[in-house]
């Protein structure tokens, strides 16, 4: 009699996870489901910026580095600027985009994960807002 009452509840345990477990693999499952996870990762794995009073970020003389998370880097400045971003190796910059405010844009696209970049943002003043490469 006591085998059957500890057993009952590790039985009931083991159903009510394992439905959880049949949720949650339905909706990995779902194709749908796999193009807002990307986005996900990349905007998730976003960082504030806030330039210097010419306009670059990271401020000073370091470099910011893309990584796995997105395929491009995109910009959400907190006031509608124009940016490029001009690359560590080669020193050239690709050209001015539109970035408004509060709107993920992309600056450079298909870029190679751990390349050295800056933001070089149109005319003085600091610009704010979020990076995500």
């Amino acid at each position: 009699m006591r085998t059957r009452s500890r057993v009952a509840p590790f039985a009931l345990a083991a159903v009510v996870l394992g439905s959880g477990l049949g949720w949650a693999t339905t909706a990995a499952a779902d194709p749908g489901s796999a193009a807002p996870a990307v986005a996900l990762s990349c905007y998730g794995s976003a960082k504030s910026y806030t330039t210097d009073s010419v306009g670059f970020w990271p401020t000073g003389s370091g470099f910011a580095y893309t990584t796995s998370n997105c395929a491009d880097i995109n910009v959400k400045p907190t006031t509608t600027r124009r940016v490029r971003v001009c690359w560590k190796t080669s020193g050239t910059c690709n050209a001015y985009r539109n970035a408004p405010a509060g709107q993920w844009t992309v600056a450079a696209s298909d870029v190679l994960d751990g390349s050295g970049y800056w933001l070089d943002f149109e005319g003085s003043g600091v610009s704010r807002g979020q990076v995500a490469a």
